[in-house]
């Protein structure tokens, strides 16, 4: 019972706190040129009323049925962290604006002065959260457990020569694209109940079969048929009459089994234990095909010893090199704010701890002497050469990163990233997301990541799509969207977690608060799967 009043009075002050804060930042701005109807301003008030509305709404009709369930307790703390978190982005946003240097400084001052409140509600939402998810936490492992224990029996027949198969080839493309092709691979080949085989000829990283285990242990490659037949258009036709295909998704032939596509049968399951199934499914088909052998489980637990990695720690992803021909750079700074605000919500209190980071980039030799020298508070440990000096001259293109040696090193930072406490990084890198979907193969990591740029998807996936909870109007005045109505979201954009980016029914472009839509999850029917339980 108390937990459950400590919840109503969080979710209602903290959105009283945004009003209060609203007025504070009129009056702090009122004499500058900003004035007091600045649309930032606006914003921030507007968000404080309408999560203090939408609050009270949902406790009333939670309380009116008599339903304050786990799942239900689960999802009102969800729904109030994941707004705190946005209003304090805005708020942090806004101090970014063009402001003059002296109102700058003036209101970053007062603010930590006098609304320690405001954020000492966002550290308790943090802890309530924490507490809940352990809740859960032990169900949802052993609903992992039985959906990897299906995986590997449909992926291992008794008789391989009758069974129906899928050979994966691989694009020509990065390690973390490559993964996410042998994703799509299983996700048709488990909707199909078909054993998937990789054909590693196909494969342009070196040692690739040494470090991982195959998905089939009873289907060798050896024996790969060499007779499969390519699909390459509709994937929702009958194929059951050809034993052996392979697939061509350079085209990105309709198919049921994708991604951002669930197996029905984990529906009820999920909406008790998970608020993202979409998130889960994949962490789970990530985390089936990236199983290192134990020598490399061996030597990641060296690596951490040899590092003295204890937890809690911070995990970022830098990327840039051949990235920055298409996406921008971003500082050092732009992910440290993040990792400064995890630390400060979870370990305030201790004096002697030692704030650790694990860095993982391929511009390291820029980025740990940048890191160390901006934030000497914080230690910063990465795994690779140890040598700085000569790190800077090391010229590390592209191909060089297709030896075995640095396929291991890539894999042994991928599996220190996704066991940190908290991990920073952006999503428009496929080792960023695959860094995310690993940490969700392990448990609910929904507040355990970050991107600075787009939003998590999945290549080739299922469209992004969410549904108006109530009516939007834009900064003009006119209607957005109304409530019921379908916004496929743009995850390819830069956004702040409170702001999406998408087109309506109507095929127009929005702009809009992800507090006004809901996500709507697609579940299908997996009948190799339906007797899981």
């Amino acid at each position: 019972m108390e937990k459950k009043v400590l919840l109503l009075l969080l979710a209602f002050s903290f959105g009283l706190n945004t009003v209060i804060l609203y007025n504070f930042m009129i009056l702090k701005t009122r004499p500058t040129r900003i004035g007091c109807k600045s649309p930032y301003l606006t914003k921030i008030r507007d968000a404080g009323e309408e999560m203090r509305a939408s609050s009270l709404k949902e406790i009333n009709a939670n309380q009116y049925n008599g339903q304050f369930t786990l799942r239900v307790r689960r999802n009102l703390i969800k729904n109030a962290y994941s707004e705190a978190l946005q209003v304090k982005e805005f708020v942090r946003k806004y101090f970014r604006k063009d402001l003059d240097q002296t109102t700058k400084t003036s209101l970053e001052e007062d603010y930590h002065r006098n609304f320690l409140p405001f954020d000492d509600l966002v550290q308790k939402l943090t802890f309530l959260f924490d507490d809940i998810y352990r809740k859960s936490r032990n169900d949802l492992t052993i609903l992992g457990d039985q959906v990897q224990r299906r995986i590997h029996k449909l992926q291992n027949p008794s008789d391989c020569k009758t069974a129906k198969r899928l050979i994966c080839k691989f694009p020509s493309c990065g390690f973390g694209c490559q993964f996410h092709h042998l994703g799509n691979c299983l996700f048709f080949a488990l909707g199909t109940n078909r054993v998937m085989q990789i054909d590693y000829k196909s494969v342009k990283y070196q040692g690739f079969e040494k470090i991982f285990l195959p998905p089939s242990e009873t289907c060798s490659n050896e024996d790969l048929p060499m007779d499969a037949v390519e699909l390459e258009e509709d994937l929702n036709q009958n194929y059951d009459n050809i034993s052996v295909v392979t697939l061509n998704l350079k085209l990105n032939p309709p198919s049921a089994f994708k991604a951002h596509a669930i197996p029905h049968i984990l529906q009820e399951k999920l909406k008790l234990l998970h608020d993202n199934p979409n998130l889960w499914w994949i962490g789970q088909i990530i985390g089936y095909l990236f199983r290192p052998r134990p020598w490399m489980v061996d030597k990641v637990q060296q690596i951490t010893k040899n590092l003295n990695l204890t937890h809690p720690y911070v995990s970022i992803h830098v990327r840039r090199t051949d990235k920055l021909t298409k996406e921008r750079k971003y500082e050092v700074e732009e992910y440290m704010e993040h990792v400064a605000d995890w630390f400060d919500r979870r370990v305030k209190s201790a004096n002697n701890y030692t704030r650790k980071v694990f860095v993982a980039s391929d511009d390291i030799a820029s980025v740990i002497p940048d890191a160390r020298t901006k934030y000497p508070d914080f230690e910063f440990l990465y795994h690779g050469v140890d040598n700085i000096k000569l790190l800077k001259d090391m010229t590390q293109t592209v191909k060089s990163r297709q030896t075995e040696e640095e396929l291991v090193s890539l894999v042994c930072n991928l599996m220190i990233l996704s066991q940190s406490d908290h991990f920073v990084g952006t999503y428009s890198s496929n080792i960023g997301s695959l860094a995310t979907q690993l940490m969700h193969s392990l448990g609910d990591a929904t507040f355990k990541s970050r991107s600075i740029d787009y939003r998590l998807f999945y290549f080739r996936g299922l469209p992004l799509t969410y549904r108006a909870i109530e009516d939007f109007f834009g900064e003009r005045g006119d209607l957005s969207f109304s409530t019921g109505e379908k916004i496929v979201l743009d995850p390819k954009k830069e956004c702040p977690l409170y702001k999406g980016f998408g087109r309506n029914e109507a095929g127009h472009r929005v702009s809009f608060p992800m507090h006004k839509v809901e996500e709507i999850f697609t579940f299908v029917q997996y009948p190799a799967l339906n007797d899981i339980f």
